[in-house]
């Protein structure tokens, strides 16, 4: 399992597509399961009124995706987990008990200034000003700190710098993680 991490705007989700193509692995994301769950009407309710989905409710399907690729021995690509420190205390158990395995985890880090030029320039429907904000604040109270947990329980954190271009960031992984 690779897990990357990174503000919104620092180009987590095209570098883990780049990344799952290069070595053929599968690309887990919450978000795309959220969306293949969307008939579940606490999946539906969270997703419709803009909160984050429970972990009671997200946990679970995180562990039957997990289970599905057989993500105890393959290879696999996580984004967008885990976005809080409950969620990455139950992912390191899942890697002390080895029913993951840990290949590496990346961080993009991006200044903020940039994430919001970067967001600013996609013109998605989800990124006025108002909701860039939100997303950056979200990543400082809840993801930043399930990173820390991570780096505490004694993972390897690869920082690599996402104001790169594209390619410069891929390489930079690609160095790190010895793909």
């Amino acid at each position: 399992m690779i897990i990357l991490f990174g503000i919104a705007g620092s180009g987590k989700g095209t570098q883990s597509e780049l990344l799952s193509k290069r070595l053929n692995a599968p690309m887990v994301t919450s978000g795309d399961i959220l969306r293949q769950n969307r008939h579940n009407p606490q999946v539906k309710v969270a997703v419709e009124s803009g909160v984050l989905v429970p972990d009671s409710i997200l946990l679970p399907l995180l562990e039957k995706e997990f289970i599905n690729i057989g993500a105890d021995k393959n290879e696999f690509i996580l984004d967008g987990s885990p976005r809080s420190l409950n969620q990455a205390k139950w992912l390191a158990e899942k890697i002390k008990k080895g029913e993951l395995k840990l290949t590496g985890i990346i961080h993009i880090r991006l200044p903020k200034d940039q994430a919001v030029k970067r967001l600013k320039l996609r013109a998605r429907h989800d990124d006025n000003q108002q909701a860039i904000n939100k997303r950056l604040k979200f990543y400082e109270d809840s993801v930043l700190p399930g990173l820390e947990y991570l780096k505490g329980c004694g993972f390897e954190v690869i920082e690599v710098d996402g104001g790169r271009s594209i390619e410069d960031v891929a390489a930079q992984i690609q160095a790190a993680l010895k793909v």
